[in-house]
């Protein structure tokens, strides 16, 4: 049983971590019918791996990865807090920048002048009953990434900015500084989450 579930494809000789599933409860296999319950937009994938590469999803080992557990911690905080049930196999999609895994943010970025990379457009498509941004502040070259984001399907989009130091209720743009989960304090955002889910 595992509580974090990826797919890893190799392309040439880089790997890409795709459709990333942080599960509220630990299950024993992921399934098409699973139920996501909201989606967090990140940089690009850190440290957690897996240990062969599939094109089905597989429990993958955090090795470290801080983002994956925090989200969890602050999203079931919001669950508990909103009086409203867990689904059982409720997740959060976790949508990246890029997905190419080498956790130094930018060593990955020179690989990506590189690589083509692979999107998950298919994925990036879905309708979210809330998308959360964590790619933290404007660079020149992630800015590039962030386009593409601004057409997710959802009618809750928010972020911690780290400018204004308060939640925004938008989706966060280029020039934003959409605060990420290192350091950010989860009273910041249970209660604001936990009034989504409330009111979704």
């Amino acid at each position: 049983m595992s509580l974090y579930w990826a797919k890893f494809k190799n392309v040439g000789s880089e790997t890409f971590r795709l459709d990333t599933r942080i599960y509220l409860n630990k299950i024993n296999a992921p399934s098409e019918d699973d139920v996501c319950v909201g989606a967090i937009v990140g940089k690009n994938p850190g440290s957690a791996k897996a240990s062969s590469i599939s094109d089905n999803l597989q429990a993958i080992t955090l090795d470290g990865d801080k983002l994956l557990p925090t989200v969890r911690n602050i999203v079931f905080k919001a669950y508990n807090e909103s009086g409203r049930s867990i689904p059982n196999t409720g997740y959060i999609q976790v949508l990246n920048l890029f997905y190419l895994c080498i956790p130094d943010l930018g060593a990955a970025i020179a690989a990506m002048q590189n690589c083509t990379g692979l999107s998950e457009s298919a994925i990036e498509g879905k309708d979210f009953p809330w998308v959360w941004y964590v790619w933290g502040g404007e660079s020149v070259v992630l800015n590039n990434f962030k386009s593409r984001f601004s057409n997710l399907n959802s009618l809750n989009h928010f972020f911690y900015d780290n400018k204004l130091l308060e939640i925004a209720k938008r989706p966060a743009s280029e020039s934003d500084f959409a605060k990420h989960t290192q350091g950010l304090k989860h009273e910041y955002i249970v209660p604001y989450l936990a009034s989504v889910i409330r009111n979704g």
